[in-house]
């Protein structure tokens, strides 16, 4: 199966309707952190909803694409490639009972750092889910799930994640103890009032993000961090002095917030989020000018090669794709500085206009085909090197012939 400019320009044009979407009905924070960790030093959330159906959608409509359709050859791959993805689905419905295109709606992951010891987590995982599911589970390993509190538990071994489903449906993986608190009957979701670890997580989480994740370390864990880094620099220096950090992104765009301990310190991270900014906006309007100025000196090569021929021919396609995958750099940026917190929010059309992630696709496509073709190329044949020829043997009753010895240096005079 082999692949020109054409299969991959077709490809991609037929890709760049993929993105994020909005979720009409995101989780809440009330929700989301029902099963959280209070003193947790990392915390990342993910709003499924508004990534998996919609795409997954696109993804089983591609092959039938105008463009798609007019190669064969691009149609079966993308057709292989939709295959494989179905299959992953559906083994893992058949041994779980759980759709992961359709039954999963946020989860959201607590880590806790132990000095001198593996960290204890907790993932929350909310969607449709049944005591049918984690019955499939327990198969899976060879085990029963036992009753604990409102819900159930089922149990690898000491050193191994637990898995329980909460009275309310929520799945939980993680630590066996902190999975064990949860299902109790007494448990009591843990606050996240303004000002505390979770509240810099709800804070974020009520932003509607797609994808948001938050750091506010211990001391236990701000000191280790601070003993594997250089006792002078950036790095430490921020380690030492934040109480806060957030990353989200928006189905429009991205956002960042950090609340230092000094004034000073917050005066640097502004500068630092500024040319953040000033980088963002530089990486979306580079790529479209050096395709503008490729496409335009690609003429004074016309007719020496075919690929070149081609490349010229879609022309108009090409710097189309450039534009689907890149925004012009002219997003909005709004900063908000308030005594010791920076929160900064950049939003365009979608977050490919601000966040230029979307230029991975493109080498991720190129990186496919090259992998399809060196697939279906004959093997190369492998090179054996002759063995040195045997001496030959002497006749039977004959003694082989003595090496003479090596000449011995004249001796020197005294």
């Amino acid at each position: 199966m082999s692949f020109g400019i054409i299969e991959v320009i077709t490809l991609l044009l037929g890709l760049a309707g993929f993105g994020l979407q909005a979720n009409p009905t995101p989780p809440t924070a009330d929700q989301s952190l029902q099963y959280a960790v209070a003193d947790a030093d990392f915390a990342a959330h993910i709003d499924a909803a508004s990534v998996v159906p919609a795409n997954y959608k696109l993804l089983a409509q591609l092959a039938d694409q105008p463009q798609i359709k007019t190669s064969p050859e691009l149609q079966k791959l993308v057709r292989k490639a939709i295959g494989e993805v179905e299959g992953a689905r559906g083994a893992a419905k058949m041994a779980t009972g759980v759709d992961v295109t359709t039954d999963i709606s946020d989860a959201t992951a607590f880590v806790q750092l132990v000095p001198q010891s593996d960290p204890r987590f907790v993932i929350a995982v909310r969607g449709r889910f049944s005591p049918a599911n984690l019955d499939k589970v327990a198969k899976m390993v060879n085990k029963s799930p036992a009753k604990q509190g409102g819900g159930q538990i089922v149990e690898i071994g000491a050193s191994q994640p637990a898995i329980g489903l909460t009275r309310d449906g929520v799945i939980l993986v993680g630590t066996p103890g902190l999975v064990r608190e949860r299902l109790a009957d007494g448990w009591k979701p843990p606050s996240h009032d303004a000002g505390t670890n979770l509240g810099y997580l709800a804070e974020a989480i009520s932003a509607r993000p797609v994808f948001a994740v938050v750091m506010t370390m211990s001391q236990p864990a701000r000191a280790e961090a601070l003993r594997q880094l250089a006792p002078h620099g950036f790095a430490s220096d921020v380690v030492a002095r934040h109480r806060a950090a957030a990353f989200s992104i928006f189905h429009d765009g991205v956002g960042w917030t950090w609340v230092d301990s000094t004034r000073a310190g917050t005066d640097a991270m502004e500068l630092v989020s500024n040319g953040a900014l000033d980088l963002l906006r530089a990486a979306q309007i580079a790529p479209r000018g050096i395709a503008k100025i490729a496409m335009g000196a690609l003429d004074s090569y016309r007719g020496t090669d075919a690929k070149v021929d081609d490349l010229i021919k879609h022309k108009a396609d090409i710097l189309k794709i450039v534009e689907a995958y890149t925004g012009d750099g002219a997003f909005k940026a709004t900063v908000d500085k308030k005594a010791m917190r920076l929160a900064v929010r950049a939003t365009g059309k979608t977050v490919s206009e601000v966040l230029p992630f979307g230029l991975m696709l493109p080498a991720a496509v190129v990186g496919l085909l090259e992998s399809q073709a060196r697939e279906a190329a004959p093997p190369t044949p492998m090179m054996v090197e002759p063995a040195p020829p045997t001496p030959a043997k002497p006749p039977a009753g004959k003694p082989a012939p003595a090496t003479p010895p090596a000449p011995r240096s004249p001796a020197k005079k005294p």
